[in-house]
């Protein structure tokens, strides 16, 4: 029910604030001025307060999918995290835009609002060049829906020469900014998936879903573009075509918003089939997890099988993550009453048999958390061998209290 619910309040997120910071950028490059109708004003407005109410809800529901309970820690950990600062950054853009719809320091909002994609989510755990791609794209898309809420607006406020001169001058930025779109989603998608795209997997074909609905856009555009736009001051039923067609466009986008709410709410680039056996070869990596975070966002815990499939011994020197600053082995000893942890160092994975990461023992340690570990997440780590090398594993993020084989903790 709450995947559900933070799915309805990102695909929320996204249309109110590709809405709202859009149509101030279409606004100003359109031309202001000219632009400056009390029902675009009303529009901004209304997506900035639609923003910071959808923005709040998922900030309340985050915090009731980490911790189940809404204490200060858990209200603390999701505040202090990478996707509250993303969140943040929402709310106070929403709110700028309602108060400073009419005004040119609606840009700062608007700026706000776009720069928080790029905070968090799959890209931003990539690196700061994902990030600035993902930037960008989202800020051509917002350009792009907020000049066609442009377009629907003025037709009905403006005459039929002007208005098919506000036509042409969108038709020539889209031209660059929708290529900056297309470009930027590219790059974006080959850095998620590399050149590898699996039928398959559903992150995979939820990206080609995206793709083919971005056709349709494409297709809608260049219609208005080089056929629609040239005949609009001699024929009024141009005029009814270029609404329909600007429609349409606005609905293919609530399609591709709603596609990203469901890719980013239950699955992963580097989701793969999780059955018992995640990575094979020399190394197996069997039943890779993390449970859920709670209390302090700063750290993790994540567990495993490793399998050395060879005649020879191995050992484990390290791992590392992108969700996390560090990502460190240790043991859990108990004395007594009293349980320690302790540093792992390079535990050795015997030929032919097998190293155990489970609770109250072996773990991987992750500090300075970027993002907390929700359920249904999935974690990306790379283990390094001294003789396997490199091995890249996704832990599944568990609810508290499971375990991959359905039993739970007492």
């Amino acid at each position: 029910m709450l995947e559900l619910l933070t799915a309805i309040l990102k695909a929320s997120v996204y249309l109110a604030a590709l809405t709202g910071a859009g149509t101030v950028l279409a606004r100003h490059t359109l031309g202001r001025e000219q632009l400056a109708f009390p029902a675009l004003a009303i529009l901004i407005r209304l997506s900035g307060l639609v923003l910071a109410l959808a923005a709040s809800g998922a900030m309340l529901v985050y915090a009731l999918r980490l911790g189940e309970t809404l204490d200060a820690d858990t209200v603390r950990a999701v505040l202090l995290s990478p996707l509250g600062a993303a969140l943040g950054l929402q709310l106070f853009g929403g709110l700028w835009l309602a108060v400073a719809a009419r005004r040119p320091l609606a840009l700062v909002g608007a700026f706000a609002i776009l720069v928080s994609f790029g905070i968090t989510g799959h890209s931003a755990a990539r690196g700061i060049l994902p990030a600035a791609t993902l930037v960008l794209h989202v800020s051509a898309a917002a350009w792009w829906l907020g000049g066609l809420w442009t377009l629907l607006v003025a037709r009905r406020a403006m005459s039929r020469v002007p208005f098919a001169a506000l036509v042409r001058n969108f038709s020539r930025q889209a031209l660059w900014i929708v290529s900056l779109l297309v470009a930027a989603a590219i790059i974006t998608a080959v850095q998620l998936l590399g050149f590898q795209i699996d039928w398959t997997r559903a992150y995979d074909f939820g990206l080609i879903a995206k793709a083919a609905l971005t056709s349709g856009l494409l297709g809608l555009a260049a219609v208005n573009r080089f056929s629609l736009s040239k005949r609009l001051t001699q024929s009024q039923s141009a005029l009814k075509w270029l609404r329909g067609t600007i429609i349409v466009e606005v609905l293919l986008f609530l399609a591709i918003f709603s596609t990203t709410a469901w890719l980013t709410t239950w699955h992963s680039p580097h989701e793969q089939d999780h059955g018992q056996v995640q990575a094979s070869g020399p190394i197996q990596i069997v039943d890779p997890w993390a449970p859920a975070t709670i209390g302090t966002l700063s750290t993790g815990a994540g567990y495993m099988t490793i399998i050395n499939t060879t005649t020879r011994d191995d050992r484990l020197l390290s791992a590392s993550s992108p969700w996390a600053e560090d990502v460190t082995l240790h043991v859990s000893t108990f004395d007594g009453r009293i349980t320690r942890m302790e540093k792992l160092e390079a535990p050795t994975v015997p030929a032919g048999g097998e190293l155990k990461f489970s609770p109250g023992a072996n773990h991987l340690m992750f500090t300075g958390l970027y993002s907390p570990f929700v359920a249904g997440d999935s974690v990306p780590v790379t283990l390094k061998f001294e003789r396997a090398g490199e091995v890249a594993v996704m832990l599944r993020v568990l609810p508290l209290g499971e375990r991959p084989s359905g039993h739970h903790d007492h």
